[in-house]
């Protein structure tokens, strides 16, 4: 085994070739594409620079990164770096990123189907997974005992992989802000994989970070050059790899809290992009101007701010990554714990309606529901209970009930004029006991048509607040008002001669 002093040379290196190939190549590809057509161009909603600005910077980091490894691989083999550092560390994971960072660079020159994009990130994932790339067990940071994943251990590799990938393609909105956020994040990698000796991956961190260093000359705000989708897909995805092989202490574990600390920041903005797609229903891969960045815009701050904001945060969590590399356990799961809780309270001042109203689903769900179901159990019986009504002034009376258990705060009975002729009155009304607030009120008016046997009886006006849920199935009602209420008032208007009902039934008093 090599000593540490010399297993030190590879890694210097691989930062400086790495970073001096992205200086002298990141001008020629912006060049390269500006003479092509091939720039973003601004439209005022997420695309916020002023000028058109060309994409493909991707192409310049992910060069510089292979040539580093060529570089490494030809000193290696000609023993000019002492050490045991083995070509097949990083090759197999150049063959893998060169197949993402070619989707992304078409994506950056033709619009590719993101099915297509996702397909191709898969088959690099499973590249590298049947090349020593996996995650086979999670040890957890709290006990250090390892969880075997068997069977989930490649579609769990996978979905490691490309969600990174997506993730770091995602917070790319801002000059310098994926690529920065990459470098802290490489940087902590690198140093996870020096305390547990994994130098053929911190050779591959070290590479990373050179190309990322070089970029950021030309990237950092105000940008000449976009890291593009080619970039952004090949970094989250190289560094998931190095996440994978370096944090942890063996090949057949990855640790828990150290890596998902590491890449908090994309992690974080990717998780809350999704949430907040499920719940308002949009596309998963549907762009939109709300991920984190996006808000602190919003609040005032200027884009480096923001950016450097973000770079704080990152190098925040990584010192956290490192701590719970050393720590024990115990003092881990405080850690894992209190930056859980600062984490939610930062999202929360980001004010994102989505989560505030997960929030209260979450506080009133469990009793809306109880009463829903109790409403709804309610409703299905109501039917029978109108059709037990033996006159009018009961029939009345059971529909009060009914309006009052579900909140409703005013009835009203419409008749058609040959029935109205019949029943003697035109309306019959009932209103909600508790006292109505002075001036106007939102409230929402449902207008039940009833009919009997083919034929319009009137129109039942039922009037409730906006500001209260609607805490049962309205299908339930309308069945049995269908079914029950309708026939069963035209049977007491037929049956019950007009002399006998000269006023309105008396309202039975329920309060809303």
């Amino acid at each position: 085994m090599a000593s540490n002093s010399t297993l030190l040379a590879p890694t210097i290196v691989s930062l400086l070739v790495a970073a001096a190939a992205a200086l002298l190549l990141t001008p020629l590809v912006r060049d390269f594409a500006r003479h092509h057509g091939w720039v973003d161009r601004p439209d005022g909603r997420r695309k916020l620079h002023l000028t058109p600005v060309p994409r493909l910077g991707g192409l310049a980091v992910f060069a510089a990164f292979a040539i580093a490894c060529a570089v490494l691989i030809a000193l290696g083999a000609g023993g000019a770096i002492a050490g045991d550092i083995s070509a097949t560390a990083y090759l197999n994971l150049l063959a893998a990123c060169a197949l993402v960072a070619a989707i992304g660079v078409l994506d950056d020159i033709m619009d590719v189907r993101p099915a297509f994009k996702l397909l191709v990130q898969v088959l690099g994932a499973l590249y590298l997974f049947f090349h020593g790339f996996q995650v086979t067990a999670i040890s957890n940071p709290l006990t250090g005992e390892s969880v075997h994943l068997g069977l989930l251990s490649a579609p769990l590799t996978v979905v490691w992989f490309v969600g990174m990938s997506n993730a770091f393609n995602l917070i790319d909105g801002l000059d310098g802000l994926a690529a920065g956020v990459g470098l802290f994040s490489t940087t902590t990698l690198f140093i996870a994989c020096v305390i547990n000796q994994r130098w053929e991956i911190a050779v591959i961190a070290s590479a990373l970070g050179g190309a990322l260093l070089g970029f950021l000359r030309y990237n950092f705000n105000p940008a000449s050059i976009f890291l593009g989708d080619s970039g952004a897909l090949f970094l989250g995805f190289a560094l998931a790899a190095v996440a994978v092989r370096g944090s942890m202490k063996s090949s057949a574990a990855i640790a828990v809290a150290a890596p998902l600390m590491a890449l908090a920041v994309p992690i974080l903005d990717a998780t809350i992009a999704v949430l907040r797609r499920l719940v308002r229903g949009d596309a998963l891969f549907q762009a939109d101007g709300d991920h984190i960045h996006h808000r602190l815009l919003r609040m005032g701050l200027t884009p480096r701010r923001v950016v450097i904001l973000l770079y704080a945060v990152t190098a925040g969590f990584g010192a956290l990554s490192l701590l719970t590399m050393t720590w024990r356990s115990q003092v881990v799961g405080m850690v894992v714990i209190a930056s859980s809780i600062v984490t939610w309270i930062g999202v929360q001042q980001l004010g994102y309606a989505e989560f505030a109203e997960i929030q209260r689903s979450l506080r009133y769900g469990l009793g809306n529901e109880r009463r829903s179901v109790g409403n709804n159990v309610y409703l299905v019986s109501l039917g029978q209970k109108f059709s037990d009504a033996k006159d009018m002034e009961r029939l009345w009376a059971v529909l009060i009930e009914a309006s009052g258990r579900l909140q409703f705060e005013r009835v009203e009975l419409h008749f058609e004029p040959e029935w109205g002729i019949v029943a003697e009155w035109p309306t019959v009304a009932w209103e909600a006991a508790s006292p109505r607030p002075s001036g106007p009120k939102a409230s929402a008016t449902w207008a039940v048509p009833l009919m009997a046997e083919g034929r319009p009886l009137g129109t039942l006006v039922l009037i409730r607040p906006l500001t209260s849920l609607v805490q049962f199935d309205p299908a339930y009602l309308m069945n049995a008002l269908d079914h029950g209420f309708a026939p069963r008032l035209r049977a007491a208007l037929i049956r019950e001669p007009a002399a006998s009902a000269h006023s309105s039934p008396a309202p039975i008093p329920t309060s809303a």
